[in-house]
């Protein structure tokens, strides 16, 4: 039976919601700041280059910084609560990454964890407090941006795919945590996403192409005929995804994994 209170038929209940979306500034991040306030949720969009999603129309709250340093969290999460309430969190802050393990420093390696992984400790925990601290009867949705190399890893990605592998336990810890305290955490592992991605700078872009016998330009159009779909991943793709997992159609849904990747066996969650 499914819940009468609940318009299946209508919006995704987000509107007069409060959102952060770190890495707001380009890609799935920006993507989604624009779904959240067509929605009529207001965004809190944190980001170290915040020139996008400064020109975007709708109720949203920028913040320049590196949402890593507890301090630019805590700003983020005192923003979001002066609406009074925090329905959620995007975490799709994150960059890339490449080498082989061989010659991965450690130094760098410390990098690609820190900027995929780490990232998203400081507001996790804040929210994790503050729900602790301060009991309701409403959800709180998790939602983090992980990556097909989560699940199925390819080389030359640096300790990319090692950090996006620990997003999974890190949003499984919170799921367990949370659970108790109305907080859901979820994990979307998107494809290859290149439209208005700054995930694919050019040095990353020039080596697998080289690697895979194709030119850059070539680049989109290869890894998409590697789906099942023959599709090519767009940010948009993945931020219908996190809309479902913000809204209260998934409010039975915690510690999950959703790809969107055009279908790619090898990275099917196991």
């Amino acid at each position: 039976m499914s819940d009468s209170s609940l318009d299946l038929h209508g919006p995704l209940a987000l509107g007069g919601k409060t959102f952060i979306v770190t890495g707001g500034g380009s890609g799935i991040g920006l993507c989604t700041v624009e779904h959240l306030l067509a929605a009529g949720s207001s965004v809190v969009a944190v980001d170290v280059n915040t020139d996008a999603v400064k020109s975007v129309d709708g109720d949203v709250t920028v913040v320049c910084g590196d949402v890593s340093l507890p301090e630019v969290a805590a700003e983020a999460f005192e923003l979001a609560m002066v609406s009074g309430r925090l329905d959620g969190v995007v975490f799709a802050a994150g960059t890339s990454s490449t080498g082989s393990m061989a010659e991965l420093s450690m130094e760098v390696f410390g990098q690609d964890l820190a900027r995929n992984l780490s990232v998203h400790l400081p507001l996790s925990q804040a929210v994790l407090r503050h729900r602790s601290a301060h009991r309701t009867d409403t959800q709180c949705s998790l939602v983090y941006v992980a990556s097909k190399h989560a699940v199925a890893p390819s080389t030359g990605f640096g300790g990319y795919p090692v950090a996006k592998g620990a997003v999974l336990q890190l949003a499984r810890l919170f799921a367990l945590e949370g659970a108790k305290l109305g907080i859901r955490a979820n994990t979307i592992n998107p494809g290859a996403v290149f439209d208005g991605s700054k995930f694919w700078e050019e040095t990353l872009s020039a080596e697998k192409a080289q690697s895979h016998g194709v030119s850059v330009d070539e680049l989109p159009d290869f890894y998409a005929r590697r789906t099942l779909l023959g599709v090519r991943v767009t940010p948009a793709d993945v931020a219908n995804a996190i809309m479902f997992l913000l809204s209260p159609l998934s409010r039975a849904t915690t510690g999950a994994i959703i790809g969107v990747d055009g279908g790619l066996p090898v990275s099917f969650a196991r």
